[in-house]
């Protein structure tokens, strides 16, 4: 009987979620940022924009608890973020907005769309982590 126990509370400890650091959010960071300027250097510049979406999104699941539904869109996303207020509306929407134009526009994006891009970004990373992201 006790060792059903003791089986059945070490198999529950495995499951405790570890919340990251600051440090830890830093380092992840700057180990992700090494496969953008890949990207990046490779002329591949909406693959960094996307890749650099994906390094907020598993901030936010590892913050928040909260995981993006692959059926959802990004607009759905961060709209439910903003709703249950764990990120503010002001730098959401103008990051979506980018994100909305680089994916489904059929046009030539803007030569600056990555500068202003990386600035939105910033914004929502300092809303996450609560300091400036590491230099890109």
């Amino acid at each position: 009987m006790f060792t059903k126990i003791k089986v059945r509370v070490r198999f529950m400890a495995k499951n405790v979620k570890k919340y990251w650091t600051l440090k830890d959010i830093r380092s992840f960071t700057m180990k992700k940022f090494e496969t953008v300027r890949l990207l990046l250097d490779a002329g591949m510049q909406k693959e960094a924009m996307i890749y650099m979406f994906h390094i907020l999104a598993w901030l936010i699941e590892n913050k928040h608890d909260v995981k993006k539904a692959p059926s959802s869109t990004v607009k759905e996303y961060f709209t439910d973020l903003v709703k249950s207020s764990k990120i503010p509306a002001q730098n959401v929407h103008p990051f979506v907005n980018i994100i909305e134009e680089m994916l489904y526009s059929h046009h030539e994006l803007e030569a600056n769309i990555l500068d202003s891009y990386k600035e939105k970004w910033a914004n929502i990373y300092t809303d996450l982590a609560g300091e400036l992201p590491p230099a890109l």
